[in-house]
């Protein structure tokens, strides 16, 4: 009786830890033309809203189509000619995991925090990669990430998905909002790139360098003729420009004089 109580408790508590690790799906709660679906590794199929994708699915959008999915507290969009592969989601009593890896394309996640556990959400593509725990904030293949709200901490990309373990990783987020005082560090476990609300960073394609918003910043800035830079901004708004600039130019003419000449022509016999 004894070691029939043993396995059966053995059953229950395996039950309860695979229940754990399945905690987590992305589930397709909009479509718009064309969208496929590869749940086996092989078939691809039309996807329709319901459709659950776990460890390893892919998704892909055509030709002036999209979809979004819904991970737990996440909510991720996928613009036109995008395919994005799952590579991890799951769940243990401290947070829930996603890794989500973009092959082409781009998405706009809105990522809230779970009540009761922390957010480790993370999409990647080989040019970079972006990490959130709370955060509005669009994310292209290309590495470029413009972040609406809150804070994401973007570090190097990856050449290909990687379909992970069944089980979160060791790494917990810190408490609290992400803010543009956020440290790296408490979102990813890195000190990266922050880019906050507001900010932008691309990645160049021949060096792999990812600018920072302060660089981006920069770009900005534009040389004019005879009056150093001045940002786009202020060419097109006609602000912050200085007496010196709106002065035109003082333009030095030869001097001319005028008067009268007398002439006496004499004609001969």
């Amino acid at each position: 009786m004894k070691k029939i109580t043993k396995l059966i408790l053995s059953v229950l508590a395996l039950s309860l830890v695979s229940a754990s690790v399945w905690a987590l799906d992305a589930k397709i709660t909009q479509v718009s033309g064309k969208v496929e679906i590869q749940t086996d590794g092989a078939t691809w199929k039309t996807a329709k809203v319901g459709d659950v994708l776990r460890k390893g699915s892919i998704i892909s959008t055509g030709f002036k189509s999209s979809a979004t999915i819904v991970i737990d507290s996440a909510t991720v969009k996928l613009d036109a000619m995008t395919r994005m592969t799952v590579e991890k989601l799951a769940s243990n009593s401290s947070k829930n995991q996603s890794n989500l890896y973009l092959n082409n394309g781009k998405v706009s996640a809105d990522v809230k925090k779970t009540s009761g556990k922390k957010v480790d959400f993370k999409v990647s593509s080989a040019a970079s990669t972006a990490s959130v725990r709370g955060t509005s904030f669009t994310f292209s293949a290309d590495g470029t990430i413009t972040t609406t709200d809150g804070l994401v901490s973007k570090g190097p990309g990856k050449a290909a998905a990687e379909i992970k373990s069944d089980e979160a990783d060791g790494f917990i987020p810190e408490d609290g909002e992400s803010t543009a005082t956020t440290e790296t560090k408490d979102v990813s476990g890195a000190r990266e790139i922050p880019v906050s609300a507001g900010q932008t960073s691309t990645t160049d394609q021949l060096s792999g360098i990812h600018a920072t918003p302060q660089e981006e910043d920069s770009k900005r800035k534009i040389p004019t003729r005879g009056h150093g830079t001045e940002s786009i901004a202020d060419r097109e708004q006609g602000t912050n420009l200085s007496p010196e600039k709106e002065a035109a130019p003082e333009i030095s003419l030869p001097e001319t004089k005028t008067g009268t000449v007398k002439l006496t022509i004499i004609f001969g016999n």
